[in-house]
C-alpha cells in the first residue's frame, strides 16, 4: 500500500514539475509596455547609421539602463537637472544636435520636462522611457514630440535594464497596461515589438540551474592557479538569452596587472576562419557571387594556372581534405642569425614597408608574393584525407579581395558595423586602447618582443595582420553575437546577413559519410562515436558547430539545444608551449557545466527574423 502511495505521489510531483516549467514557455522578463512606436522605430535597426544619446531627467540612478544600452551600441549618456538655468538647457540642447536618436528617461512628467522633450524633438527623433509614473501628463505634447514611448511601471534596477534591451531589440515587448495611464492609453493597451538581438538576463529568468554555474568559478580559478592561462572571458546563452557573462583573472600572471574585464579584446587566432573568412564567403554565396563547390583556380587563375593547386575544390580546402600541408613557417626564411633581416624588414614604415608585423617592425609589402611562391612550391598530396591546414586560407584571403575589390579586414568590418558590433575587427591598435588587449606570447624566436596588440600568428603577421586564418580580435560579447546570428540562420538585428540554406550548408558535415571527415565547411564539428575533440562528451548535438583558436579560445553553438558558448583567453602568455588549458580540459569542462545547468531551461523566445 505504501509503495502504491509513493508511486502516486511521484506521478503527481512529476506532473507538477512538467506543468510548472512548460506553463512558463512564453516567458515575460519584464512588465514594460510599448505605447507608441512610429514606423517601428523600436527595436532600433541599422545601428551603424545611428548616433544615439540617452538623456536622464529622472531622479533615479539609471546606470543599469545605460549599461544595457552599451551592450548594443556606442551611446553617449547625459545626466541633466531640470532645475538648471535656461542657459544650461540651451547648451545641452545644442550639444544633442549631433545625435539623431535621443532616449529620454524620466520618472515624472511636468511642464518643464514636456517642453524640453518638445524642443529636443524639433531636431532629433525621441524615444521616451517613462519609468514608474502613474499617469502620463501632458499627453498631447508628449505624443506629438516622441516617435516611441515605452512605459516601465517598475523602478527596479532589473526592470530598467530590461527597458534598455527592449529599445535595442534584446527583448520583445508583448505586455499591456494593467490600469489606465492617460486618456489614450487605457488598460489592456499595448503594442508588440520583436526580439532581434541577444538579451542579457539572470539564469533564474529562464530557469537555468544557477547553483550549477558556480562550478565554472572553481574550474577557471584552478586553471589560473595552475597557470593554464592568466585570465579569461566566458559567455553562455540559450535561445538568444545571455545568462552567464563573466571575466576572470588578469592580463598576465602579475597580480598587479590589469584585471580582465568583459570589454577586453582577445586575439581570436583560428576563430578568424569562421568569424571573418567563412562569414564573408557565406555572404558572397548568398549574393550568388561565390560558389564553394568551385575550384581555387576559377577565382585565382593568375596565381594558380599551371600549378597543382588550380583544380583544388574550395569545399575540400575548407573541410581540410585537399591534401595541403598543415603549416609552413614562412617567417624562418626572413631571419638572419635568428633575428629579423633588415634586407626585408624596416623599423619604420615606408612606401615599400607597409605590413606592420610587430612594434617597430615592418615587412616588405611585396613579400606576399614570396609567401605564395613558397606555398606553390610545396606539393599537394593525392590522398585526400582529413588533415587540418591553415594554408588554404591564404588563398581565401586573395579570393575575398578578388570578389569584393577590398581587403578582407574592410569587408569583415562592414558586416560587423551592419550588425552593430564595435568590439571585433582586425588591426586592434587602430581601434582600441592597448590596456584593453591582453598580451600573447613573449616571442623569442621571431619578433623577439612581447606580442601585445599585434596578431600572434606569424603568417598573418607577415601579411600585415590580416589573414584568412588569423588576425581577428574580439571580446566574447561580439563573437557571441556572430554565433547567435548563425543560430538564427543568418538573421541578426532585423537584417538577413546570410541566407539560411547557406548557413545550413556550411555548418553541416558534407564528407562524414564518404570520408569519415567530421568537419563542416570552415566550421569544426563534434567528434562522433567517442570522447575528445572540441566539445564535452555527449553534450553537443551533431548539428552543433564552432571553432577553437591556438591562443586559447573556443566558441560553440548548438541549434538543437539553443546553447551558445564563448571562451576567450591568452593561454600562450608568456609561452605558446603551455598546453595546460588543453590537458586540464578547462574549456570542455566549462561547456559540460553549462549544458547540465540548461537541462531545465524553459527559454523559448528566440531572435525574430
Amino acid at each position: 500500500m505504501r509503495k502504491f502511495i509513493n508511486i502516486i505521489l511521484t506521478l503527481i510531483f512529476s506532473i507538477f514539475i512538467f506543468n510548472h516549467y512548460h506553463a512558463n514557455d512564453s516567458i515575460s522578463f519584464h512588465s514594460s509596455v510599448l505605447l507608441k512606436n512610429h514606423k517601428g522605430l523600436i527595436p532600433l535597426k541599422n545601428l551603424d547609421t545611428l548616433e544615439i544619446a540617452s538623456l536622464n531627467l529622472s531622479s533615479n540612478n539609471l546606470n543599469i539602463f545605460e549599461e544595457a544600452c552599451d551592450h548594443y551600441s556606442t551611446v553617449e549618456h547625459f545626466h541633466f537637472n531640470t532645475f538648471s538655468s535656461k542657459r544650461m538647457v540651451r547648451s545641452m540642447i545644442k550639444e544633442l544636435k549631433s545625435f539623431n536618436i535621443i532616449i529620454v528617461n524620466t520618472d515624472t512628467i511636468h511642464e518643464i520636462i514636456a517642453n524640453m522633450i518638445s524642443t529636443i524633438s524639433n531636431q532629433n527623433k525621441v524615444i521616451l522611457n517613462y519609468v514608474g509614473g502613474r499617469k502620463l501628463m501632458y499627453e498631447d505634447l508628449i505624443n506629438k514630440s516622441c516617435q516611441s514611448i515605452l512605459f516601465s511601471p517598475n523602478k527596479k534596477s532589473k526592470d530598467l535594464g530590461f527597458s534598455g534591451q527592449i529599445i535595442f531589440g534584446g527583448l520583445s515587448c508583448n505586455n499591456v497596461l494593467k490600469t489606465d495611464l492617460s486618456n489614450n492609453y487605457k488598460a489592456q493597451f499595448g503594442i508588440k515589438s520583436k526580439k532581434i538581438r541577444l538579451s542579457y538576463v539572470s539564469p533564474i529568468d529562464i530557469k537555468i540551474k544557477k547553483n550549477q554555474l558556480y562550478k565554472i568559478d572553481s574550474i577557471v580559478n584552478a586553471g589560473i592557479k595552475n597557470k593554464a592561462m592568466p585570465g579569461c572571458q566566458i559567455i553562455a546563452a540559450k535561445n538568444g538569452h545571455v545568462f552567464y557573462k563573466k571575466s576572470f583573472g588578469n592580463h598576465t600572471y602579475d597580480s598587479l596587472s590589469k584585471k580582465v574585464e568583459n570589454s577586453d579584446i582577445y586575439d581570436l587566432a583560428s576563430i578568424t576562419k569562421i568569424a571573418s573568412s567563412a562569414l564573408i564567403l557565406m555572404q558572397q554565396e548568398s549574393y550568388n557571387r561565390f560558389n564553394v563547390d568551385s575550384t581555387l583556380g576559377y577565382y585565382l587563375p593568375n596565381i594558380l594556372d599551371s600549378t597543382d593547386y588550380k583544380n583544388l575544390v574550395i569545399k575540400d580546402v575548407l573541410t581540410h581534405q585537399a591534401g595541403l600541408a598543415s603549416w609552413i613557417p614562412f617567417y624562418i626564411q626572413t631571419l638572419n642569425d635568428g633575428l629579423p633581416s633588415y634586407e626585408l624588414y624596416s623599423k619604420l614604415p615606408s612606401s615599400i614597408h607597409q605590413n606592420l608585423v610587430a612594434k617597430n617592425l615592418y615587412m616588405l609589402s611585396s613579400y606576399r608574393d614570396t609567401i605564395f611562391s613558397r606555398i606553390l612550391s610545396t606539393g599537394v598530396k593525392e590522398n585526400k584525407r582529413y588533415k587540418y591546414s591553415d594554408i588554404g586560407y591564404y588563398f581565401i584571403n586573395e579570393i575575398i579581395k578578388k570578389l569584393t575589390l577590398k581587403d578582407q579586414n574592410l569587408v569583415a568590418e562592414n558586416i560587423y558595423k551592419n550588425m552593430g558590433l564595435e568590439n571585433i575587427g582586425y588591426h586592434p591598435l587602430s581601434k582600441w586602447n592597448l590596456n584593453r588587449i591582453p598580451p600573447t606570447e613573449n616571442d623569442t624566436f621571431f619578433r623577439h618582443q612581447l606580442i601585445h596588440g599585434y596578431v600572434h600568428d606569424q603568417g598573418a603577421a607577415l601579411l600585415g595582420g590580416v589573414g584568412g586564418h588569423a588576425g581577428l580580435f574580439s571580446n566574447a560579447n561580439d563573437l557571441a553575437a556572430i554565433m547567435q546570428m548563425y543560430l538564427n540562420k543568418g538573421v541578426y538585428g532585423g537584417d538577413t546577413i546570410i541566407k539560411s540554406e547557406i548557413i545550413e550548408k556550411y555548418t553541416s558535415s558534407p564528407y562524414y559519410e564518404t570520408n569519415n571527415n567530421r568537419r563542416g565547411i570552415a566550421f569544426d564539428k563534434p567528434i562522433r562515436d567517442g570522447a575528445g575533440g572540441p566539445t564535452c562528451f555527449e553534450c553537443a548535438s551533431y548539428k552543433s558547430f564552432g571553432h577553437s583558436g591556438f591562443t586559447g579560445n573556443l566558441t560553440w553553438a548548438d541549434p538543437e539545444s539553443g546553447i551558445l558558448y564563448v571562451f576567450l583567453s591568452n593561454r600562450v602568455y608568456p609561452d605558446a608551449e603551455n598546453h595546460k588549458l588543453i590537458s586540464m580540459n578547462i574549456r570542455t569542462e566549462i561547456m559540460n557545466v553549462i549544458t547540465n545547468a540548461c537541462n531545465y531551461s524553459t527559454a523559448k523566445e528566440v531572435v525574430s527574423p
